[in-house]
């Protein structure tokens, strides 16, 4: 079996390889270079991992994923963050596919487990407000002791 997993990760890497040809010759040649540029740093903020999914090779959902930041890159951010949320790629990457919420659980199998709540706090975390309160130059916000404020 060592052989298998050694073709699969060779196999892996080709495709990532031209997934990424693809990308960068659209990137070069496009008519739309300042929308392309916007994409791919509206890409970085909103980042997927193939690496963590099981369906990572499925090029059309991580096109459809990108093509939300060429549609928006000069639109406004919450309607990328809208699209992101529904986009099945974010729900594999950040566990929320399949994901039911408490009362329906509760109400269809009498269990009490609670709703997975990754995605909830990375968009609050890491895609808008942060870990820490900030003043309006950047700078944390400070308690009396001279610690950081939580934002939530």
């Amino acid at each position: 079996t060592g052989d298998k997993v050694d073709v699969d990760l060779m196999s892996d890497r080709d495709f990532f390889q031209h997934r990424a040809t693809a990308w960068t010759t659209i990137a070069l040649t496009a008519p739309d270079q300042l929308r392309q540029r916007m994409a791919w740093a509206l890409a970085q903020l909103l980042v997927v991992s193939p690496i963590a999914m099981e369906n990572r090779r499925n090029t059309e959902n991580f096109l459809t994923y990108y093509d939300i930041f060429t549609r928006h890159a000069f639109g406004n951010y919450r309607d990328i963050l809208l699209e992101v949320s529904y986009s099945p790629i974010m729900a594999d990457f950040l566990t929320f596919l399949d994901s039911r919420s408490a009362s329906l659980i509760w109400e269809k199998e009498k269990k009490r487990i609670y709703a997975d709540e990754n995605y909830a706090r990375e968009i609050m975390q890491l895609f808008t407000l942060g870990l820490v309160r900030l003043n309006e130059d950047g700078t944390p916000v400070l308690d009396e002791t001279g610690g950081t404020i939580a934002t939530y």
